[in-house]
């Protein structure tokens, strides 16, 4: 079984087409025709370029990390590097035909404008969204990435979010590009190591990490993030959310997504149409995306004692931010996702009305005021960083694997 294993996940050959977690299958086939096979097929795909890669620093040891770091800070492999690092270096060499820089620069100011309002959309819709479908969190339960350290690893997405939104970040030295492309080794050093575990499913799960559920994060941190925004009152130009999808079309490409998905971004609307495949092929939710919503949705009450004194208005401020919390992800995700997912505290959706007039109200004089969007951005981007270094705790995210911590349950 060992061997049949190592063979597939180094082949990416199955003696299935599909896996099992690809449901409404006829349904999808009819609205969305071939593209609904495509995609499932993608649950099946690793990263080729990065999982060889981390072959190579299994088999060379400490050396072939310390090569791949050079190589991220100078833009120069060094002298007896793998040729996996070689072939990983040259993909990321020269940006594709229709990457825009330019383009980009407005996608991280629309975003940085967002603020802090937008770790509230991430947490909220785009992740409670996503644990909405069991084989997607499997990777994070199986490492104890949330369950049991929800808040350190909000903070590291902080992280990784605010220097992809900065300006020019996604430029070759970056720290958004250098960023992006460490959790892409990270991710696939999570996959070798789960595809290793016996109690890993790839028939009912998929590949770990894969390329389908690559290509979902894209929606998680573009679409949804602007339909978050929009919910809340925040309002964007055409030409401004298109650049924002443009953005973290770049992003996904970094981080290892095949280039034939992101077709699927090339605009906000075929964006959109493609996140509604995506929802409908997933399947429900188990225990461990339970576990994972409930860990989550006490993240911004634990913020609020962490980054206050302990105190009785902290625990009321951290209280009423747990169910303003619930409130937007009722708001956000609905009826059917949050009963699921036994989300409380129903009644607090009706928050997004005060929360819409009161950003309603400030993007009206964003508006109104000559340099308005430019002060924005400024003060967005200022608090957001602000309020991720402080949830880090001067502990900088280490981009390694941790080891399987717990088997995970069956979906």
């Amino acid at each position: 079984m060992y061997g049949r294993a190592m063979n597939e996940r180094s082949t990416g050959a199955w003696d299935f087409e599909f896996a099992d977690r690809y449901v409404n299958r006829e349904q999808a086939r009819h609205r969305y025709g071939p593209l609904a096979d495509e995609y499932a097929r993608y649950q099946l795909r690793g990263d080729p370029l990065a999982d060889a890669l981390v072959e190579a620093f299994a088999a060379r040891g400490p050396s072939e990390r310390a090569r791949f770091e050079e190589w991220l800070e100078t833009d120069r492999v060094p002298e007896g590097s793998s040729e996996a690092l070689a072939a990983f270096a040259e993909s990321l060499r020269t940006p594709p035909s229709w990457a825009d820089f330019q383009r980009m620069k407005l996608g991280a100011r629309t975003y940085q404008r967002v603020g802090p309002s937008g770790m509230l959309i991430l947490s909220a819709w785009s992740l409670i969204n996503g644990y909405h479908s069991a084989p997607a969190v499997k990777p994070l339960t199986f490492t104890g990435r949330l369950d049991y350290g929800a808040y350190r690893r909000l903070a590291e997405t902080g992280r990784f979010v605010a220097e992809v939104a900065q300006i020019d970040g996604m430029r070759r030295f970056g720290e958004g590009f250098k960023t992006t492309v460490r959790v892409r080794v990270l991710h696939a050093q999570v996959r070798r190591m789960l595809q290793l575990s016996p109690t890993w499913d790839t028939k009912a799960w998929g590949t770990p990490i894969n390329q389908a559920d690559m290509a979902a994060t894209v929606i998680e941190f573009s679409l949804l993030l602007l339909a978050g925004a929009r919910e809340m009152g925040f309002h964007f130009e055409p030409e401004e959310s298109e650049a924002v999808v443009h953005l973290w079309r770049y992003v996904g490409l970094v981080s290892g997504v095949d280039p034939k998905l992101l077709e699927e971004f090339e605009t906000e609307e075929r964006g959109a149409r493609f996140a509604r495949l995506v929802h409908l092929i997933q399947p429900g939710p188990d225990q461990d995306s339970l576990d994972l919503a409930h860990a989550l949705r006490r993240v911004p009450g634990e913020a609020a004692m962490r980054l206050g004194r302990g105190g009785r208005l902290d625990l009321l401020r951290a209280r009423f931010l747990e169910r303003y919390h619930d409130g937007l992800a009722w708001a956000f995700n609905g009826e059917a996702i949050c009963s699921n997912l036994e989300i409380p505290h129903a009644s607090w959706r009706a928050a997004i009305y005060p929360t819409r007039a009161i950003v309603g109200a400030l993007e009206g004089v964003r508006r109104a005021l000559p340099f308005g969007t430019e002060l924005m951005a400024k003060l967005g981007n200022a608090a957001i960083r602000k309020r991720v270094r402080e949830m880090l705790e001067g502990q900088e995210p280490d981009f390694e694997a941790k080891r399987e911590k717990r088997e995970g349950r069956a979906a």
